[in-house]
């Protein structure tokens, strides 16, 4: 039996760590911490897959040596192209207009955005509707 001490509740608690950690694991415990963090969820569980990281929690795939922050905060239309203030984007879908009966059309072209923070990230006036916000993934950049 090992050396330990039993409470007063009766249960036996070791004084020696049970498992003494070998070479192997310490390397991979180092070769872990090494990795950063999901920029997505913020999991510490990641892993390397060839040249990207991987997280397993969430399935974000991203490069090694890349930073999140300007990923993060670029808007991108429906094929991955970067918006900017004062572009034209056309719309992919139908959408209907919260609170009326009208529609904006696919292929309706949406001259001067501006780009927002939130949900509804482009801020625009289409013609014949007027002032609206629109999600970056119903346009592609014109």
């Amino acid at each position: 039996m090992e050396a330990g001490t039993v409470s007063s509740a009766g249960c036996f608690a070791p004084t020696e760590p049970l498992l003494q950690p070998t070479r192997r694991s310490e390397m991979w415990c180092h070769a872990m911490s090494a990795l950063p963090a999901c920029p997505e969820c913020g999991s510490e569980f990641t892993y390397e897959d060839g040249h990207m990281c991987v997280c397993p929690e969430c399935a974000h795939e991203w490069a090694k040596g890349a930073d999140g922050a300007d990923d993060a905060k670029a808007v991108r239309d429906v094929h991955g192209n970067v918006l900017a203030d004062g572009d034209s984007v056309t719309v992919i879908k139908d959408l209907k207009v919260k609170g009326t009966s009208s529609v904006v059309k696919v292929g309706t072209k949406v001259r001067n955005i501006r780009l927002v923070d939130g949900d509804h990230n482009i801020d625009c006036k289409v013609d014949g509707i007027g002032a609206m916000q629109l999600k970056s993934e119903y346009v592609k950049k014109a």
